[in-house]
């Protein structure tokens, strides 16, 4: 792990892997950079994928940070810090794909392309029911405080969702701050007024109880080249539950995206 300092103080870390077309993958809330990399590295293993641990989370700090709008400052920091002016592609799960809404307003020209997994969207909360659509019984073999937060979590609960969890889940619970996470999550209002037209891939789940799935109708108003997909049986763990869907739907973004210009 290599580490940004910003001008608010805080420490970011951030994880540096692969070469080829730079891609910034932002985690979601209570989480650290592990989950995602976790799926995304074989999904994009032809780029050069930069993980950070947002503020208060992973091995970053979120000192001088109170709000997801000074969160967003830091990753902007970030960003200058390790891209520079060179194009990149974004993507972000859950609240990271708030903040990568917000760091694509920012910078229109040069995010080439924004991928939104089970966004949130904090003006538009339709969360869905719990609903598990499939159960195996492998949670049977949890310990209670790792059944707790895998059921919470996942609706499709089968040996193989459980594998992905231990994998890319399990290791970063508890890894967080959680005052500094409840500070962002509180005062979540971005600015996203700036126009974006690169590709962008909106990606939801009909069970997920965190985010909901409905507010995809007013991503598609915002974003004039934006492609929706609904997936079905899956909930706010979709791309370890439905990895398949999540992978393809992200090669053809990304190919679409950093296709060269006519």
């Amino acid at each position: 792990m290599t580490s940004v300092q910003t001008t608010a103080g805080a420490t970011l870390a951030y994880a540096d892997v692969g070469s080829g077309p730079p891609v910034l993958a932002l985690h979601g809330a209570y989480s650290a950079h592990q989950e995602i990399r976790g799926f995304l590295d074989p999904v994009l293993a032809h780029c050069r994928r930069v993980y950070p641990d947002l503020p208060g989370m992973g091995s970053s700090t979120a000192t001088g940070i109170e709000s997801a709008t000074a969160a967003l400052d830091a990753l902007d920091e970030l960003v200058t810090a390790v891209l520079g002016d060179e194009p990149f592609t974004l993507v972000g799960h859950s609240f990271g794909a708030h903040l990568a809404r917000g760091l694509a307003a920012r910078r229109p020209v040069q995010v080439r392309g924004l991928a939104l997994l089970c966004p949130m969207v904090s003006t538009d909360h339709h969360m869905e029911p719990a609903v598990v659509v499939a159960d195996d019984g492998s949670a049977t073999s949890l310990p209670p405080e790792l059944a707790e937060a895998y059921t919470g979590y996942f609706v499709v609960q089968t040996a193989a969702t459980l594998a992905r969890f231990h994998e890319a889940v399990a290791p970063v619970l508890g890894h967080w701050d959680e005052q500094a996470v409840e500070r962002l999550m509180t005062d979540d209002t971005l600015d996203l007024a700036a126009e974006y037209t690169n590709p962008v891939l909106v990606m939801t789940a009909r069970q997920d109880a965190w985010v909901g799935y409905r507010q995809h109708t007013g991503l598609l108003a915002a974003y004039p080249h934006a492609t929706s997909v609904v997936v079905a049986d899956a909930g706010h763990a979709l791309p370890h539950e439905r990895p398949e869907a999540v992978g393809a739907a992200l090669r053809l973004w990304h190919a679409t995206a950093t296709r060269p210009a006519a």
